[in-house]
């Protein structure tokens, strides 16, 4: 079944009290204001987004209470993307490919995003802190090396948690996975934990389509599907289950961080899968609205929103934490990357 993953604070601005004000000035005051921006995409049934939309096309609650809408509009704000990038020993033979759709990824962004690059097998090793350099990008690329085992969930929570952290404007992370798991020390509800936390939109390119055949013949998948047998009778197939309780658990977290899932079948679309995630990030739009809910720290607000105008999909992110509190785990400690 699908984990509802829990969901983010984008934009909000507490405004500070004036100093007191020199006598003979009449006194003057400003309010508390919690601005929430909510990235959204509209598409339509060939999958295009759809464009010349506004305001008064979405109604929008929070916690099932109606909210005006101030602004609607394109983001074009800067962007910092991190790129997790599976290195596990399903990678090991398409590395090539692997690189060759990070760089495309990259060169779809705009001046002013900047990038950094994760990969996980192992260990979690960040190749490539915050830049936008292509050069460094092509370097730190050329260090990928297939690993032994997967520390996926670790991945995702050190790429919140560590990597975003004091981040601000749009954040998103571009996870390349098997949604395979045998080494993390957290695991995959701490991980959308920190994700939710983190403001980071998720997109994740699942590899899973194109690994389920190989997979039947892996130790560990054997091993699991063995036990299942043995607990639960010999006729279900769990190893169809375990990957889509996987794939289900990746997609409902994407989609509640205002994010999507992509399942390319071989290869060879994943180059343009990176592309087109590109091409989304930077085509998005965004509504704001000042929350008319009471608010305490680090509490979740859930979100909804309607468009009004025809539409085969609206992604946009489903809530939020207000000032949320960045996870803590001393398992793994800001020094917990490995560097190359």
């Amino acid at each position: 079944m699908a984990i509802r993953a829990f969901l983010l604070l984008l934009l909000f601005a507490p405004l500070a009290p004036r100093t007191s004000p020199s006598q003979g000035e009449p006194p003057t005051f400003s309010a508390s204001v919690n601005l929430v921006k909510v990235p959204i995409s509209v598409f339509d049934v060939d999958g295009n987004m759809v464009d010349g939309l506004r305001a008064e096309d979405f109604r929008l609650w929070e916690d099932r209470a109606p909210q005006e809408i101030r602004s609607f509009g394109l983001d074009t704000y800067p962007v910092s993307v991190v790129l997790l990038i599976d290195t596990s020993p399903s990678s090991r033979k398409e590395l090539k490919r692997i690189r060759a759709a990070a760089t495309a990824f990259v060169q779809g962004l705009d001046t002013g995003d900047r990038f950094s690059v994760i990969s996980f097998d192992d260990e979690v090793t960040r190749i490539l802190d915050w830049t936008d350099s292509r050069k460094k990008l092509d370097k730190a690329l050329g260090k990928l090396r297939a690993g032994v085992r997967t520390a996926l969930y670790d991945a995702m929570y050190l790429a919140a948690a560590e990597q975003l952290k004091n981040v601000d404007g749009r954040k998103a992370i571009v996870l390349f996975t098997d949604c395979l798991d045998n080494q993390s020390r957290v695991g995959f509800e701490e991980a959308a934990r920190a994700i939710a936390r983190s403001q980071a939109s998720l997109y994740v390119v699942s590899k899973t389509a194109i690994v389920r055949k190989e997979a039947r013949s892996e130790r560990r998948v054997v091993i699991l599907n063995d036990i299942y047998r043995r607990l639960f009778g010999e006729d279900e197939d769990y190893i169809e289950q375990f990957f889509r309780k996987r794939e289900e658990e990746m997609t409902g977290l994407a989609e509640e961080t205002g994010g999507r899932s992509f399942f390319p079948t071989d290869y060879g679309q994943i180059r343009d899968v990176y592309a087109g995630v590109a091409r989304e990030m930077k085509s998005r739009s965004f509504l704001t609205y000042v929350s008319n809910q009471a608010l305490e720290p680090d509490s979740y607000h859930r979100i909804a929103v309607e468009c009004l105008k025809p539409a085969a999909r609206v992604v946009y992110r489903k809530g939020y934490y207000h000032l949320p509190r960045m996870p803590y785990n001393p398992r793994l400690s800001a020094g917990s990357f490995r560097e190359p």
